[in-house]
């Protein structure tokens, strides 16, 4: 445990005349029940506008630094009676397991009057399907998750950003009906409807979803094609190499030129791996940084480490597919049952 006088950080936190500084911020990591104590005797003395900056605070830099733990003032600061407040207090949440935290999720999303608190719960539970689906929580806890966030969706008084978020959380769920909500929502009206559809399809690991996937790609709006980009990324999709490196030439919303590199980063693959050494010469800082950072886990992944090796050694890749191939990729005929019957059978006959 860390020496730190906490009245001090306190007394300086409550001079609402200064800004927050990080350095301090250190302090109030893994406190302890007594700790925690004070720093709740402290917080009611903070103006409300305080508490949020302080909250948002202690989310970025635990987002930044995982070496901080800040999740007892985050589980405490649910209580609070500013909207905002418990919805940082979730986001703050977002690697805590602790199965403990679900019943208090799921009657946010259900009672809480606040439509962000609802959206920021419905994200929170989608995390426990997730972490359920990995076996990381019994799988118990992922089916009660999911059968909150099921009701939600359909219900159509619920507000369009909570049915949203709650559609995204079950996009990981081996619930039967699911595969039946994202085919169909991704052509819902609403197109904060369609993107969340998108998002849920990538985190479905199901490369069913590709074929879905890659029209929007050419969506004319900008959050599709992102969410569309992320997607084909997160199922390692070698059908989408082609068509985003033909983006890159074309694309001037830097949020989809973003996502486009770091799915070529997550796919892998030669001509990924030339687009992004492209990409890390842009005369753009920001874009060449997250081409730099999609380079390394390229080679940080399987494919990637055997080019790395290649590349040290000096030996040429493997010759290209040819170009239908290449543009379709195997990733169509992995979720078809009868190409793979059809496949065994032939391999069968030409055993004998």
């Amino acid at each position: 445990m860390m020496n730190r006088d906490l009245h001090k950080v306190l007394t300086s936190l409550s001079n609402e005349q200064q800004p927050i500084r990080h350095q301090l911020l250190r302090n109030l990591s893994e406190l302890t029940s007594t700790e925690l104590e004070q720093f709740q005797e402290a917080w009611r003395g903070f103006s409300p506008a305080r508490r949020r900056a302080l909250i948002q605070a202690l989310v970025s830099l635990a987002e930044e630094q995982t070496a901080f733990n800040y999740n007892a003032i985050f589980a405490w600061a649910l209580d609070d009676a500013d909207a905002r407040v418990r919805v940082l207090a979730m986001e703050g949440l977002w690697e805590d397991h602790r199965t403990t935290l679900l019943p208090r999720f799921i009657h946010f999303l259900v009672y809480d009057e606040d439509v962000d608190v609802r959206a920021a719960a419905a994200i929170a539970l989608g995390r426990y399907v997730y972490w359920a689906e990995l076996e990381e929580i019994p799988r118990g806890y992922g089916e009660r998750a999911v059968e909150a966030l099921w009701e939600t969706y359909h219900n159509p008084r619920e507000h369009v950003h909570v049915r949203r978020r709650a559609l995204e959380g079950l996009g990981a769920s081996s619930h039967p009906g699911v595969p039946r909500l994202l085919e169909l929502a991704q052509y819902d009206e609403n197109p904060f409807m369609r993107s969340s559809a998108l998002y849920a399809m990538g985190r479905s690991a199901d490369v069913r979803w590709i074929p879905h996937l890659l029209p929007h790609l050419e969506s004319e709006f900008p959050e599709l094609r992102m969410e569309a980009a992320r997607a084909l990324g997160e199922l390692e999709a070698k059908a989408a190499v082609d068509p985003m490196i033909l983006m890159l030439d074309t694309e001037e919303d830097m949020e989809v030129r973003f996502a486009i590199l770091e799915a070529l980063g997550r796919i892998g693959g030669e001509k990924a791996k030339k687009a992004l050494e492209l990409a890390v010469d842009s005369e753009n800082e920001a874009e060449a940084e997250v081409a730099e950072m999609a380079l390394e886990e390229l080679y940080m992944g399987l494919n990637g480490i055997y080019e790395l090796i290649d590349d040290v050694l000096g030996l040429k890749p493997e010759e290209e597919l040819g170009a239908e191939e290449d543009l379709w990729g195997d990733d169509f005929y992995l979720d078809d049952p009868l190409e793979a019957e059809i496949r065994r059978l032939l391999d069968d006959e030409d055993a004998y």
